[in-house]
């Protein structure tokens, strides 16, 4: 990537003055790209900083929070702005920055606001600014469009069994073998509007400590009821339960308790 001695220096302003730009915690709670109406401020909780080519840029901090103050038609990078030393797992935007162009990127904006014509809508934005060697950098829209977002559903059957006796005696071991049925049961069950990357698991749920461990083999972890409880536990419960969560927004979509053992010792 080419860049002048200018533009170097502009850039390590912007983005490496710790002196410069104080830390804030007004992207906390935010997990994803929100315009905040309030204060006319696009808020990124966090953009990946690339180069043209897609790489890190050396002497950078690989991503960034950042604020993107509406000024007449233009949407000016403001502070605070926070740097992580590490790319967070919920990092959604990217920031190019090629020579003295930077280009921002998201794919999952949306509005602080409550009105329900917003609900679920979510915007495809890319913003394009030219770097000047001071002074402030503004981004002008090349592309913003919305769409409706429709949430996955689940269609199925959730299943409700004894823990202790019948099938599931006292000394039955609850494994990975069950996670993968249940898996195997929210996947044709789950109906998906908008292709993306969701990621969907399936895990014991025990809050009230009912199983404990008994051994694993590899990565399989084994369970087994207690041998303390007794029949004064009988009632309490354990369960599967099996999540969808959307990596392109950052949500938690489904969350279904598949199977539910009831306690029901002699």
């Amino acid at each position: 990537m080419h860049r002048t001695t200018e533009l170097l220096a502009a850039v390590l302003v912007i983005f490496s003055a710790p002196s410069v730009f104080a830390q804030s915690d007004i992207w906390d709670g935010l997990a994803r790209t929100t315009f905040d109406i309030a204060a006319s401020t696009l808020r990124i909780p966090c953009a990946v900083l690339e180069d043209g080519t897609g790489m890190a840029i050396p002497g950078f901090a690989p991503a960034f929070a950042l604020n993107l103050e509406l000024v007449g038609d233009a949407l000016r990078l403001v502070e605070p702005i926070q740097t992580f030393e590490e790319i967070p797992e919920s990092c959604l935007d990217t920031l190019v920055v090629d020579g003295n162009i930077a280009i921002y990127l998201t794919e999952s904006a949306e509005s602080d606001s409550n009105a329900a014509q917003n609900t679920n809508r979510f915007y495809t934005i890319k913003l394009q600014a030219t770097i000047p060697p001071d002074g402030p950098i503004d981004f002008a829209v090349l592309t913003a469009e919305d769409r409706l977002y429709i949430r996955p559903t689940f269609e199925g059957s959730n299943f409700e069994l004894d823990a202790g006796i019948g099938s599931y005696p006292r000394e039955f071991v609850y494994d990975d073998a069950l996670l993968d049925e249940a898996l195997r049961l929210m996947l044709l069950g789950i109906t998906v509007f908008e292709p993306g990357n969701l990621e969907i698991q399936c895990d014991f749920d025990d809050p009230l400590a009912l199983l404990e461990v008994v051994g694993s083999v590899g990565d399989n972890t084994q369970f087994r009821i207690k041998l303390s409880l007794t029949a004064a536990d009988n009632g309490k419960k354990f369960a599967i339960k099996c999540t969808a969560f959307n990596r392109d927004i950052n949500r938690l979509e489904l969350n279904i308790p598949s199977v539910e053992w009831t306690t029901t010792l002699p």
